[in-house]
């Protein structure tokens, strides 16, 4: 007679989840940087500096499908919200080109935001807090996942 096993959740290496949120941060940062300066540049300038950030998202979307392999809740929250790994033909009608630069740097801050966040959750290891940590990262990642597609269709 055959035992049916129970699933056991996936153990995430908290480390390498730092690691790899720290570097989507850095990435974010550079984007954010870039599309400030552009803010301020004219001509020839500013289409380098919109270069430059479009190359900032695309290897911050790289860290995210990183990210994903390793962390399914996040891939299940980014599918929910239409966002696709290695999508290079995203959808033509979703896309808003004219949404303001003050809008889209606001939206770059409060995704900053949620990726510290991971990080400090990740770096909670036996808090008393741990299982309403846990509990949230459900939301962060569902806000994450919808910032993404916000930023993603204005890029």
């Amino acid at each position: 007679m055959r035992k049916l096993r129970s699933k056991q959740a996936i153990s995430i290496d908290l480390d390498h989840m730092q690691t790899l949120h720290a570097e989507a941060i850095e990435q974010l940062d550079l984007l954010k940087t870039a599309l400030e300066a552009a803010e301020q540049a004219k001509d020839t300038m500013r289409d380098n500096l919109d270069t430059m950030a479009a190359n900032h998202w695309q290897a911050y979307m790289d860290v995210l499908h990183m990210i994903c392999m390793h962390d399914e809740a996040m891939n299940n929250a980014l599918k929910k919200f239409g966002v696709k790994m290695r999508d290079d033909n995203f959808d033509k009608r979703e896309q808003q080109p004219g949404i303001s630069r003050l809008l889209l740097l606001f939206l770059l801050t409060a995704l900053i935001r949620r990726h510290r966040r991971m990080v400090y959750v990740y770096s909670l290891r036996g808090e008393p807090m741990n299982d309403y940590l846990k509990e949230s990262l459900t939301m962060e990642r569902e806000h994450m996942a919808d910032l993404i597609t916000m930023i993603h269709s204005s890029m």
